[in-house]
C-alpha cells in the first residue's frame, strides 16, 4: 500500500461557460482553461463569443510530454550523457476520441524526443530511453487509461554540448 506523499492544492474559479481559471501551487499568475478550435465545435460555442484558451485536455497532453520529457532528461544526466545541437527537446501529439455518448476522452498521446549525443554514448542513452517511463509519475498515473507512446529521434555525431538535466 502506498502513502500519501505530497497533496496539491488547486484552486478553480468558473469563469462562465467556456472558460476556467486555475490557480496552481508555486504559480505567480493563474492558468486559463477553455477551448479552441475542434474543441469549442464539438461543445457548438460559437467562435465569435470567446476568446480561445488551451483546453484542460491540452494541459493533460502537455503535462504527459513535460514529466516524460523530465524523466527521460534525468535519466540522461544520471547516465552523464552530454548532448549537442538544442539539447533535448519533444513533440507531443496527443488524440482525443468522440466516444459513443458523445464525451471526448484522451486515448493516445505520442512523444518524439530529438537529441543529439557522441556515438560512445549509444548504450546509455539507450539504457535511459528503455527505463524512463517507468519512473515517470505521469505516465504511471494516465497508463493504462491512455496508450502513450515514446519515438527517439536521435542523431550520434561528434558533440560539444551540454549535460543533459532533467527535472524528474
Amino acid at each position: 500500500m502506498s502513502k500519501v506523499a505530497y497533496t496539491s492544492l488547486i484552486t478553480i474559479e468558473h469563469l462562465g461557460i467556456p472558460n476556467n481559471r486555475a490557480f496552481l501551487p508555486v504559480e505567480k499568475e493563474p492558468v486559463l482553461f477553455g477551448v479552441h478550435g475542434e474543441i469549442a465545435e464539438h461543445y457548438k460555442i460559437a467562435a465569435d463569443t470567446f476568446e480561445p484558451h488551451a483546453a484542460t485536455l491540452d494541459y493533460i497532453i502537455a503535462s504527459a510530454g513535460g514529466c516524460l520529457t523530465g524523466t527521460f532528461g534525468g535519466a540522461l544526466a544520471g547516465r552523464g550523457v552530454t548532448l549537442g545541437g538544442q539539447g533535448l527537446t519533444a513533440d507531443v501529439r496527443g488524440e482525443i476520441d468522440r466516444e459513443d455518448d458523445n464525451v471526448l476522452v484522451i486515448k493516445r498521446i505520442h512523444i518524439v524526443y530529438h537529441l543529439t549525443t557522441a556515438p560512445d554514448l549509444r548504450d546509455k542513452v539507450l539504457r535511459a530511453y528503455e527505463v524512463h517511463a517507468s519512473k515517470c509519475p505521469v505516465y504511471r498515473s494516465l497508463t493504462p487509461g491512455i496508450a502513450i507512446t515514446t519515438e527517439l529521434d536521435w542523431k550520434e555525431t561528434l558533440v560539444a554540448g551540454i549535460v543533459a538535466c532533467g527535472d524528474n
